[in-house]
């Protein structure tokens, strides 16, 4: 039979087998590789027998359990230690959002800083502590009472733990600065003059020793018709913006005949400028005793002359002497008196 077909039917049917196994192939390439073939046989079955489910407790249904909620949260905690499997360059990509880009969680416990790559992947940096501005100082007061308050300052920054003393009209009391520097006293005399003063003897601790006022204090009358009573800030340093309020000649230790001290023939004293400044007196008094023999006036130069002659009209004698220079000066309403140390002066016959 194929001996009788023509060459051209045979051409025919030769195209018409190659069409066949081309449409055949493309139904194969286009077919899901991993769907079954239609001759595979179907899937086992799993005949096993299902576990029970998990006892659960009958007070407390699983479905509606609530997760316990955070009290801290520690941004990028886990990620303190690059994971090993994961290359140092792709996890820096991760990282890096960009130069210097700062992410603040919800959580105000800690600010994570991401950095370029090249640099430390991150850094978590704890918050920075609040500091709180210096507390003020009350007390109770009872009816008739007014409350007398301010802060004790050393070149200007308040001191804590400094002793002061009050005296109005009645007996002086004693109280101590708080963190803060300010002091609290209560009065029943407004309207009255009072005194608040600062001895170094009862405030060892504040050093150096040569730049602490030796005594101050400020003095004046208490306001009257205010319930408390804010003093203006009490300085106790001699050390101000780096100029020390202090003795110069003559120098301490120093030695002098009291025969040839006269009117033609007189002592210098000399000190430094106590910045802001003020009026002055220089005080001499002996050994053993806080209390001035002699006061010069007040001055408004750093120097003065003296002559020998003393408070009660007669003249220095041989003996162990101290001197020391206060500065006056106004405060608001009231007046501050700060002393220098002392030096000693000794005169011989």
């Amino acid at each position: 039979m194929i001996k009788n077909l023509t060459p051209n039917q045979l051409f025919l049917i030769a195209m018409a087998a190659i069409l066949l196994l081309l449409a055949a192939f493309s139904f194969y390439l286009l077919q899901d590789p991993l769907a079954p073939l239609p001759f595979a046989p179907p899937p086992a079955t799993d005949t096993s027998t299902p576990l029970p489910p998990s006892p659960t407790n009958p007070t407390t249904p699983t479905s509606t359990s609530v997760p316990t909620r955070q009290t801290s949260y520690t941004p990028f905690a886990t990620l303190s230690t690059p994971n090993p499997e994961m290359p140092t360059q792709a996890l820096e990509q991760t990282l890096t959002a960009g130069p210097n880009v700062t992410i603040s969680p919800g959580a105000p416990t800690n600010t994570a800083t991401l950095r370029p790559s090249g640099t430390s992947l991150y850094s978590v940096t704890p918050p920075s502590p609040t500091i709180s501005p210096s507390s003020t100082i009350t007390g109770t007061l009872t009816a008739g009472e007014h409350g007398v308050t301010g802060r004790v300052i050393q070149n200007g920054t308040p001191v804590a733990n400094v002793v002061v003393e009050f005296q109005d009209d009645v007996a002086p009391r004693q109280a101590s600065t708080n963190s803060g520097g300010h002091y609290w006293f209560s009065t029943l005399a407004p309207g009255t003059t009072f005194s608040l003063s600062f001895n170094q003897a009862d405030n060892p601790r504040l050093t150096p020793a040569s730049e602490i006022a030796s005594i101050a204090w400020i003095q004046g009358t208490l306001p009257t018709g205010i319930n408390t009573i804010d003093l203006p800030d009490f300085e106790v340093s001699v050390n101000l913006d780096g100029t020390v309020f202090e003795l110069q000649i003559p120098v301490d230790g120093a030695t002098y005949s009291s025969a040839v001290i006269s009117l033609s023939n007189q002592i210098q004293f000399i000190w430094s400028l106590y910045n802001p400044g003020g009026s002055y007196h220089v005080e001499l008094g002996p050994h053993g005793s806080d209390e001035p023999i002699w006061t010069s006036n007040q001055v408004a130069l750093t120097n003065i002359m003296w002559d020998g002659s003393l408070d009660d009209g007669t003249h220095i004698s041989q003996g162990a002497y101290w001197w020391r220079v206060a500065v006056t000066k106004s405060l608001g309403n009231y007046v501050v008196v700060i002393y220098t140390q002392r030096f000693d002066i000794l005169f011989n016959p």
